[in-house]
């Protein structure tokens, strides 16, 4: 008997990685996948798009039966990436989240 091999997929709700998952199940893993939320801010009309990327992420999961889980790194991609990184004009980065 076969091992089940077991790997997280992470999903942005685009097609290259919903076709990763897809493969990788094709050839016998056992897919778990995650969509990781890395920044946290809404557009133009109010509107968050990585939650629209995160239902679609999801929908992949239920279409190829395999789990899914959300996971957020928004404060720790501000500390850990973003903070103190941003060298343009004040002025310029005063939208910016947390500045």
């Amino acid at each position: 008997m076969q091992a089940l091999r077991h790997v997280v997929c992470a999903l942005s709700g685009g097609v290259d990685s919903a076709v990763a998952a897809l493969l990788l199940r094709r050839r016998g893993y056992q897919v778990t996948g995650v969509f990781m939320k890395n920044w946290d801010s809404l557009d133009e009309h109010g509107v968050c798009t990585a939650d629209k990327d995160c239902e679609d992420a999801y929908r992949v999961c239920q279409i190829l039966d395999i789990p899914f889980h959300q996971v957020s790194y928004v404060k720790e991609y501000w500390n850990d990436v973003f903070r103190g990184r941003c060298h343009c004009h004040r002025s310029l980065c005063k939208n910016f989240p947390g500045r």
